[in-house]
């Protein structure tokens, strides 16, 4: 079969246009091939850079100190104890024995020291706060017997202290709330205080850490190592010595044959504990086979 030269012509030209179209886009899967490949490439040699990372020497270290710190102050405390066949009773009872506890206080303490105090004197009970009330119970007691529980009465308890500024006077306190309160008293004890202890337990910090240091430096130095700095610091904590503690004292009697409870103040010790972590690296011109094994 003839074609005329208009078929022919475009024959000719949709030839030619497909053998274009079949060459860009063989250009074009050529194109993404390599881009891929370069994309892949990338991400594997990404994965093989490896990291430089340098591990440090570290000395730990604990320091510790000590500071005494005198007592200035002096707590007692004590309660009121009343047992009674009736709730009524027993509280009637019990806030007799409190309001003679605090006309005591009030008759014989001040809450400071006067102008004109005589420091030649005997010590005097200042008490700046007072008597303090603690606690307060009332409430059934009961006694068991071969027919099951029954009741024996009411208890009224009603738990004080009173703090006072100086030692001198503590036994005097002790003597005071005794002879007071009587029989329905119960004396829990008597600690004494510091009102300079946070003060002294911070001095004490300091001084364990110039201890941490300074055993650092003579390690260090030792080692042919130099300090670098300080990694981490941290308090351990503070331990005291214990409190003298007056328990269960006598009974207060008032007549010529009586003796004061003798009270002996004093101080206690505060200790202060610190960990310290100090980051090294060997002297200039030291060997670094002197290096320890651990941190």
């Amino acid at each position: 079969m003839k074609l005329n030269p208009l078929h022919a012509a475009l024959h000719a030209t949709s030839g030619r246009l497909l053998a274009l179209f079949a060459l860009l886009a063989l250009a074009a899967a050529l194109l993404i091939a390599g881009a891929l490949r370069v994309s892949a490439d990338e991400e594997y040699d990404l994965k093989l850079v490896p990291s430089s990372s340098k591990q440090s020497t570290t000395l730990t270290i604990d320091g510790a100190a000590s500071r005494t710190v005198a007592y200035d102050g002096a707590v007692a405390r004590f309660r009121v104890v009343v047992e009674r066949d009736s709730a009524l009773e027993a509280r009637q009872a019990g806030a007799l024995v409190v309001s003679a506890l605090r006309d005591a206080v009030d008759e014989n303490c001040t809450t400071g020291e006067p102008d004109n105090a005589d420091h030649t004197a005997d010590p005097t009970c200042i008490s700046p706060n007072g008597l303090q009330t603690v606690n307060f119970r009332l409430g059934q007691v009961w006694d068991w017997t071969e027919e099951g529980r029954v009741l024996r009465g009411w208890e009224y308890e009603y738990r004080l202290q009173i703090a006072i500024r100086g030692t001198g006077f503590a036994g005097g306190l002790v003597d005071l709330v005794i002879g007071a309160g009587g029989d329905s008293l119960q004396f829990d004890g008597l600690d004494f205080t510091a009102s300079r202890r946070a003060e002294v337990e911070r001095m004490a910090l300091l001084d364990a850490i110039d201890d941490a240091q300074a055993t650092a430096d003579s390690i260090a130095e030792h080692m042919g190592y130099e300090i670098v700095r300080v990694v981490e610091l941290s308090p351990v904590g503070n331990l005291t010595a214990s409190r003298t503690t007056l328990e269960s004292a006598e009974a207060a009697v008032a007549d010529d044959s009586f003796e004061p409870t003798p009270v002996f103040g004093g101080s206690e010790s505060v200790t202060s504990r610190v960990r310290m972590v100090f980051e090294l690296r060997p002297m200039p011109g030291a060997e670094t086979t002197n290096a320890p094994d651990g941190s």
